[in-house]
């Protein structure tokens, strides 16, 4: 794609990258206010964040005249996986550290939103493993593969990119009411964007991300069946 980008270029661009940042936020407040979480809401409200890539597929296809992904996927060598995968997990380790800091100040957060969808998606297997799947494989391909390159584009810099697409994906976790939720995922975001900026490669960013989310899960449901305290 051509680096000079004309106005109605960029125009077609920051729609596609609103879609982006807000379609998820908004659909789920409107679709889930007030109903709580149910096995069937949250197998629902998967399905409604697979939709959104398949927009943003059209949008990309049709309005921009563009691949989804504009970056070509690099091709690495086999031990660039086992290592991008160990560094991405301790950095997320990281990230969780320090998403924990305002709590030892003293500020006080509310998790129960959190803990009531994990226990309610605990109760079906199949539900927990189709959901750490559709978090690797959505939010990678929307917050990375699609926001960070058009943002580049946009803001011709490398550090606006990360910086909006981490506040997008940490925005789409403030439907948890969680201070610490919210400030993960985003240094999560920051984390992951680099990499992709850094290997153009969003393979091992899916099956990092999945498999994340995919442990965290079984993590939660062994201490509720081992009734162990959740902090």
């Amino acid at each position: 794609m051509d680096l000079t980008l004309s106005n109605r270029h960029k125009i077609i661009l920051t729609a596609g990258i609103l879609i982006a940042c807000f379609y998820y936020p908004l659909v789920g407040f409107i679709s889930f206010r007030g109903n709580g979480y149910t096995v069937n809401t949250l197998f629902i409200s998967r399905l409604v964040i697979w939709f959104e890539v398949v927009i943003l597929y059209l949008y990309a296809t049709y309005a921009e005249k563009s691949k989804l992904l504009l970056w070509t996927e690099s091709k690495q060598k086999f031990w660039f996986y086992p290592a991008s995968f160990g560094a991405l997990y301790l950095l997320t380790i990281g990230a969780g550290i320090v998403s924990k800091a305002p709590a030892l100040l003293g500020l006080r957060d509310n998790r129960g939103i959190l803990y009531h969808m994990m226990t309610i998606l605990n109760k079906s297997l199949p539900l927990l493993v189709f959901s750490a799947v559709t978090a690797g494989a959505t939010e990678e391909l929307i917050f990375r593969g699609y926001l960070v390159p058009r943002l580049e584009l946009i803001f011709n810099n490398k550090y606006m990119p990360v910086i909006i697409s981490a506040l997008a994906f940490g925005l789409i976790h403030f439907r948890y009411h969680s201070y610490q939720e919210v400030i993960f995922a985003s240094l999560f975001g920051v984390v992951f964007a680099i990499h992709y900026q850094w290997y153009r490669n969003i393979r091992i960013l899916i099956v990092s991300h999945a498999i994340v989310d995919l442990v965290s899960f079984l993590v939660f449901r062994l201490a509720i069946h081992y009734h162990l305290p959740l902090k």
